[in-house]
């Protein structure tokens, strides 16, 4: 939000990236001229992050007593904040903000995770693969719904539901992956239950068409001061 660039600025509560973290980025850097078809493409360095610090957003506006109990609640915990005057809401941007990092940075794991799926050409296990790719391909949308609207001026209360219904989208679906991943053998050569996974998670790729369409009209409405 254009304002929150004027916040006195001070320590981030966005955490950096820890030095394993960094020291798995410089290494896959240095393979980057190994890459070839059969290996995880490069993930995104994290460009969400980029936006926050730049924004301004992962300004603490409260104590760190204040958003360290914060981390220990759900993204459910913000859906009821909606009336919420600004000068009450404003001070949770920072640890949602915080959250987008966090989940962001799942992306390169999750990603990992499914390119070491154990699979042949035109198998089921291939097939698994694909569409749990689309799902987290489809699920990295709401990243792009998030910056669309981050700068637009709409009541906090309103911002901080929204971001929040997002984030707890993105979240699960991210879960859902993770979850089929670490069981990922439990199907192996059993067709009917490869069905109807196939079934679940078109039905979660279609849901978050679903929710993302109406949370990115939510957030319109907030900005030309409509009731949804």
């Amino acid at each position: 939000m254009a304002d929150q660039q004027h916040v006195e600025r001070g320590d981030s509560i966005v955490p950096e990236l820890t030095d394993s973290e960094k020291e798995q980025l410089e290494k896959e850097r240095e393979k980057e001229a190994e890459k070839n078809s059969t290996k995880c493409p490069p993930a995104p360095e994290y460009p969400l992050a980029d936006r926050v610090k730049e924004l301004g957003l992962d300004v603490p506006l409260e104590s760190p007593e204040f958003y360290e109990e914060l981390k220990t609640k759900p993204s459910t915990y913000f859906k009821d904040m909606k009336e919420l005057p600004d000068c009450a809401a404003k001070k949770y941007i920072p640890d949602i903000a915080r959250r987008y990092i966090e989940l962001e940075r799942r992306i390169k794991v999750l990603e990992s995770t499914l390119w070491a799926l154990p699979r042949e050409d035109r198998s089921l296990e291939e097939d698994r693969f694909e569409i749990l790719t689309e799902l987290l391909d489809k699920a990295c949308q709401g990243f792009e719904i998030w910056d669309e609207h981050v700068e637009r001026n709409i009541k906090y209360g309103h911002r901080v539901v929204l971001e929040a219904r997002l984030l707890h989208l993105i979240e699960s679906k991210f879960d859902i992956i993770e979850g089929i991943c670490a069981k990922f053998d439990k199907l192996k050569g059993d067709q009917h239950g490869v069905n109807n996974e196939r079934e679940f998670l078109r039905y979660e790729i279609r849901h978050c068409d679903l929710m993302f369409t109406e949370i990115h009209e939510s957030f319109l409405k907030s900005y030309l001061d409509l009731e949804w």
